[in-house]
């Protein structure tokens, strides 16, 4: 009895008691080597402001509470006093850059770069009192950002206007005009840009240049057809740009009272986008005495080699000069959550040898 007893224990354990012990020790095989593939998986990924948030040369800024819990991460607060700006006079008698950084509400953010031609008049004009008519659509409840900056680029158009007439001692102000570039910066995270002419307006994602406005020059077929259809002429000068009238580089901007009939107009480009702080680095405002000697690249390369954005801002300008623009050079940076963070992402165009082809002087 006992035997028998003995040999079905054996037979027992044989067929059940071991594929359990199997079944288990192979659901704990699998599950130990997915957790590792998923640990291996999270290294894999690329750390960012959200779940690393340290790196050299970071700017600490403190972060929004409210928007941080709204959102489900991290939102720091940009403050103007983080901002770095430039403006280089370069081999002109004058200087008809001008720039604006202004707090216009305790929740919105204002930059603006405009690059006056024919005169200062009208980029001292639309500098002083375009963030006036921002604050005054704002003021009447309007809570669409872009439509805000599509009426006030309407606005201080006309009002200049009747500036030159009652007010300008310049009888010849009516060819003044300007470029202009603003962006909004609502709550640190919602980035609104308006744009005519061709300043730009650059931002610095994954440690590359992601541009956020198209240049209004004749090239586009677009504003080609809209100038022609106005009874304007397009010529070519020896530079190879296409001047209105043979005079304007641009067919957008505020101001050239006397080429509006043309065709030049000065209804504002408008895009939003979400400022996304663990990959954004920083936005930059540059005009084309940058432009002209610069590619978008370059430019961001130049500003990752540096400290903080008032350096970038001044090595920006400096390196324009050095690269042959004659032009007034203006920059105005404003860092976000990743600033630093790509300051040796890729090697800097910055040299002796580096690619001519890349530049847009050649």
């Amino acid at each position: 009895m006992i035997t028998n007893l003995h040999s079905f224990i054996k037979v027992f354990s044989k067929k059940c008691i071991r594929p359990c012990f199997e079944v288990k020790r192979k659901y704990y095989n699998r599950n130990k080597f997915s957790s590792l593939h998923t640990l291996l998986d999270r290294r894999d990924e690329q750390e960012n402001f959200d779940t690393l948030g340290i790196w050299d040369n970071r700017i600490d800024l403190p972060l929004l509470l409210q928007a941080s819990i709204k959102h489900g991460k991290p939102i720091p607060k940009i403050s103007i006093e983080n901002v770095g700006t430039a403006s280089v006079i370069g081999r002109r008698t004058t200087n008809e850059d001008r720039y604006r950084v202004k707090i216009l509400h305790p929740e919105i953010l204002y930059f603006a770069v405009f690059d006056g031609h024919g005169g200062p008049e009208c980029a001292d004009f639309c500098s002083e009192h375009m963030e006036d008519y921002i604050l005054y659509w704002l003021a009447r409840g309007e809570k669409d950002l872009e439509t805000v900056l599509q009426y006030s680029f309407q606005d201080i158009n006309n009002n200049y206007a009747r500036h030159i007439v009652f007010n300008c001692p310049r009888k010849d102000a009516s060819s003044s005009g300007t470029t202009a570039t603003v962006c909004l910066l609502r709550n640190s995270i919602e980035l609104v840009i308006g744009h005519v002419g061709d300043s730009r307006a650059l931002l610095c994602r994954n440690g590359e240049t992601k541009k956020l406005t198209t240049d209004h020059t004749a090239d586009l077929k677009s504003e080609k057809e809209r100038i022609l259809k106005s009874k304007g002429t397009i010529k070519t000068d020896d530079l190879g740009r296409h001047l209105v009238n043979g005079r304007l580089a641009m067919t957008r901007s505020l101001g050239d009272l006397d080429l509006k009939p043309f065709g030049v107009s000065a209804q504002a480009d408008t895009r939003s986008l979400e400022v996304k702080h663990g990959r954004d680095a920083f936005l930059i405002l540059t005009t084309d005495g940058v432009n002209f000697s610069m590619n978008d690249q370059e430019i961001c390369d130049a500003v990752n080699t540096c400290h903080d954005p008032v350096e970038g801002a001044a090595f920006v300008t400096d390196q324009a000069l050095q690269f042959g623009s004659e032009d007034n050079s203006t920059a105005v940076i404003v860092p976000f959550g990743a600033w630093g963070k790509y300051q040796n992402h890729t090697k800097t165009a910055l040299n002796f040898g580096r690619s001519l082809l890349r530049s847009n002087r050649y």
